[in-house]
């Protein structure tokens, strides 16, 4: 009886104090950014499916997060490129993915697709959704970009 009565209360008090539960600590990495009032970033981007579209659009924001966080202001330009492209209609994108596009988009984020990628690609350009911006060559825009000073990360 001793042991059923207070079982639960073992077991609770358990729980409460173990290890894996009590709150793990935060990864370092604020002084990467010490000094910096902005910071430039373009996303080179060519993925295939829309899977990893969505992964990648949630790491921009949470890159975006952290960094306004920190006190730095974003400067972010996401470039898609190669097949990305036949993801970017409102027919290809679902409703998660759209929500990240805008929310991102009302941050500041600017969103360039690629006229070259759309022909090879047979992507109808009619088609793009009204937050991406058709460009006629995405590597002139990594050339311009880069050389101004945003660092660039590529995504594949």
């Amino acid at each position: 009886m001793f042991i059923r009565g207070r079982l639960p209360i073992l077991l609770f008090m358990l729980i409460c104090y173990s290890p894996a539960l009590q709150a793990a600590p935060q990864p370092a990495g604020h002084e990467t950014l010490a000094g910096l009032e902005s910071a430039r970033v373009i996303f080179d981007v060519r993925v295939a499916n829309l899977d990893t579209l969505i992964f990648n659009l949630r790491l921009f924001h949470e890159t975006w997060e952290g960094m306004a966080d920190q006190g730095v202001k974003p400067e972010m330009v996401v470039a898609f490129r190669g097949p990305t492209v036949k993801l970017l209609t409102a027919a290809a994108l679902d409703e998660e993915a759209m929500e990240l596009l805008r929310s991102l988009k009302k941050k500041g984020v600017r969103f360039e697709a690629c006229g070259v990628a759309m022909r090879i690609f047979k992507a109808d350009p009619a088609g793009l959704v009204p937050e991406i911006k058709l460009v006629a060559n995405v590597y002139l825009s990594l050339i311009g970009y880069q050389n101004k000073n945003y660092a660039m990360i590529v995504i594949n």
